[in-house]
C-alpha cells in the first residue's frame, strides 16, 4: 500500500529498473524508498518545464519562420493575373481598382496634372495612396511591380502590428497564432498583391489601435497622434467612420479605472479628428464639388431598405474571410452577448467586435465585394481565437474538434495559395501592353484611351494617357471635351455607353482581347475613335 501511494506512474520513466524492480516488490526500507523517489520526483518537476517552454519556443520560431516566408511569398510572380478560378474571382477590382486608385499617381506622369476636371478623381478624397504611389514611381517611374511591392509592404507592417496589439493583451502564443493566420489567409494572400486601397487602410487602422492601447492618464501628445493616424486612415479610404468606435474604445478600456482622464484622452483624440476632417471638408466642397457627389453620392434610404437582406448575404459572404474561422468567430460574438458576457469586459475581444460589427454594418449598407473583407481578417481571426481560448478551458472535446477544423482550412488556404502560385496567368498584363503598342503605332488619332478601368491598363503596360469613362461628367461630354482617340469596352458594360460613344465618334474596331479569365466571359475590345464627318 506504501509503494502505491507514493509513486507517480509519470514519473516511472526517471526511475531506475532496479529501484522500480525494489519498490514494486517492496524490497527497500521505506525511509530510503521515500527520500529516493522524492528526489526523482522533484528531479522530473524541475525537468518538464523547462523542456515544455524549450518545445513552446521551438514551435513559436519555427511558426513565425513560417509566416515571413508566407510573406515573402506574396512578390512570388507578382504581375500575374488575379486567380480568376477561386471563389473570390467575382470581384471585378481585379481588372478595375488598381487603376481607380492610383490614377492621380499615373497622370503625373503621363500628362503631367494629377487631376482632370470632370473625371475620375478619387485621389481627391483619398489622397494617401496616390501619393505614395507617386513617391515610388519618382524612383521606379510607372510600374505595376513597383505599385503592388508598396501594397505588400503595408501588408507585411499589418502582419506586425497585429502581432503587437495582440500581444498587449495576450500570450506570445496567441500572437503568434494570429500572425501564422493572417500569412496563411488565401482572401488576404491573394488581395494584398493588387494595388489597392485595403492593405494600406488595414495597416493605419492597426497601427492606431496599437497606439490607442499605449495611452495612459495625462498622455495627450500621444492621445493626438493617434487622432492624426485616423485622419490618414480616413484620407486612405473614406469607411473609416465605421471603425472609429474600435479605435476609441482602447483608449476607455485603459484607462477607464481615472474617468476624468479617459474623457480627456478621449476628448483630445476626437477633437483632432473633427478639426483635421473639418478643414478637408471644407477644401472638398468648396474646391471640389462636383466630384464630392460622385464620391458621397450614395442614397441612404435606398440602402436602408435593402439591409435585411444584404445582412442575410453578409453572413453568408463571410465565410470567404475563412470557411473556418468565421463561424467560430460569429459563435464567439453570440455566446458573448447571451451567456459569455466576462468577454464583454476583454478589451481585445471588445475591440474585435467593433471591428467587425462596424465594418460589417458599412458591408450590408453599401455592397459586398470579395476586397471588402479583406478588412475583416484581422478581427475574425482574434474573435475566433478568444472563442477557442473559452473552449479549450471548459469545453476541451468541442475545442479539439474546432482546431482540427481550423488547421484543416489553414490547409485548404494553402493549397489555395500553392494552386495559384504554380500556374501563374499574365493575360491581363500582355493585353495591357498589346493595347499600349496599337495606340503609339498609330499618330493618326489623339493617343487617349477612354474607357471603365482604362486606368487599370495604363499601370500595368508602364504608362500611356488614360481617363476612366466614371467621373463627375456624362461620356458624351467627356469625349467632346477631351477628343479621345480610342476607346475600350467590356463584355459587360452597358450597351447604352456605347451608343453614346457612336453618336459622338466613328467607332472602328481594331482589338479584342478574349478570355482575360479562364471562365472566358471576360473580354475587352479596343476601338478607335475618328470625327464624324
Amino acid at each position: 500500500m506504501f509503494c502505491s501511494k507514493i509513486i507517480d506512474p509519470a514519473c516511472a520513466c526517471l526511475f531506475q529498473p532496479q529501484i522500480l524492480y525494489r519498490v514494486l516488490n517492496c524490497q527497500c526500507p521505506p525511509a530510503m524508498l521515500k527520500h529516493d523517489i522524492l528526489w526523482r520526483i522533484q528531479k522530473f518537476q524541475k525537468f518538464i518545464p523547462s523542456t515544455a517552454r524549450s518545445m513552446l519556443h521551438t514551435t513559436r520560431f519555427l511558426l513565425l519562420a513560417l509566416v515571413v516566408f508566407l510573406l515573402g511569398l506574396r512578390l512570388w510572380h507578382i504581375q500575374a493575373d488575379f486567380p480568376s478560378y477561386h471563389l473570390y474571382s467575382q470581384d471585378r477590382a481585379k481588372f478595375t481598382d488598381e487603376g481607380f486608385y492610383t490614377n492621380a499617381a499615373l497622370r503625373t506622369f503621363t500628362t503631367g496634372q494629377m487631376y482632370i476636371p470632370g473625371g475620375w478623381n478619387p485621389g481627391v478624397y483619398m489622397p494617401v495612396w496616390p501619393l505614395l504611389v507617386e513617391a515610388i514611381f519618382h524612383y521606379t517611374g510607372i510600374s505595376v511591380v513597383a505599385a503592388r511591392a508598396l501594397a505588400v509592404l503595408f501588408t507585411w507592417m499589418s502582419v506586425l502590428l497585429a502581432y503587437a496589439v495582440a500581444r498587449q493583451y495576450r500570450s506570445r502564443t496567441f500572437a503568434t497564432l494570429t500572425a501564422l493566420l493572417l500569412a496563411t489567409n488565401a482572401l488576404g494572400f491573394f488581395f494584398s498583391r493588387l494595388a489597392i486601397l485595403e492593405s494600406a487602410f488595414v495597416f493605419f487602422l492597426l497601427l492606431a489601435l496599437y497606439l490607442a492601447g499605449r495611452l495612459r492618464p495625462g498622455d495627450y501628445t500621444l492621445a493626438a497622434v493617434v487622432g492624426i493616424v485616423f485622419t490618414i486612415l480616413m484620407l486612405t479610404k473614406t469607411t473609416g467612420p465605421f471603425v472609429l468606435p474600435a479605435i476609441l474604445y482602447p483608449i476607455w478600456a485603459r484607462n477607464r479605472e481615472r474617468r476624468s482622464e479617459a474623457w480627456k484622452l478621449l476628448a483630445v483624440t476626437i477633437s483632432v479628428i473633427v478639426f483635421l476632417l473639418g478643414c478637408a471638408r471644407l477644401l472638398w466642397s468648396h474646391a471640389y464639388a462636383s466630384d464630392f457627389q460622385v464620391i458621397f453620392g450614395l442614397k441612404p434610404l435606398t440602402q436602408i431598405e435593402h439591409a435585411l437582406p444584404h445582412l442575410l448575404r453578409f453572413f453568408f459572404r463571410g465565410t470567404w474571410v475563412d470557411p473556418v474561422l468565421f463561424p467560430l468567430a460569429v459563435m464567439g460574438c453570440v455566446a458573448a452577448v447571451f451567456w459569455l458576457r466576462f468577454l464583454l469586459r476583454d478589451p481585445l475581444f471588445v475591440t474585435a467586435f467593433l471591428w467587425e460589427a462596424g465594418y460589417a454594418a458599412f458591408i450590408v449598407f453599401h455592397y459586398g465585394p470579395p476586397r471588402y473583407f479583406v478588412v475583416l481578417i484581422v478581427p475574425t481571426i482574434w474573435l475566433a481565437l478568444l472563442f477557442l481560448e473559452w473552449l479549450w478551458q471548459e469545453r476541451h472535446t468541442a475545442a479539439m474538434i474546432f482546431a482540427a477544423c481550423i488547421v484543416a482550412s489553414v490547409g485548404w488556404n494553402l493549397a489555395s495559395i500553392a494552386a495559384y502560385l504554380a500556374h501563374p496567368r499574365y493575360t491581363l498584363l500582355n493585353a495591357s501592353v498589346s493595347i499600349r503598342r496599337i495606340i503609339e503605332a498609330d499618330r493618326s488619332v489623339k493617343p487617349l484611351l477612354i474607357g471603365r478601368g482604362a486606368d487599370e491598363f495604363s499601370l500595368l503596360s508602364g504608362g500611356f494617357p488614360t481617363m476612366d469613362s466614371d467621373g463627375a461628367l456624362p461620356v458624351a461630354q467627356k469625349i467632346s471635351t477631351y477628343r479621345p482617340g480610342w476607346y475600350m469596352q467590356w463584355t459587360g458594360d452597358t450597351p447604352q455607353r456605347m451608343a453614346t460613344v457612336e453618336t459622338q465618334c466613328r467607332v472602328v474596331e481594331r482589338a479584342r482581347f478574349a478570355a482575360l479569365d479562364p471562365s472566358g466571359h471576360t473580354a475587352v475590345t479596343l476601338y478607335q475613335l475618328f470625327p464624324k464627318e
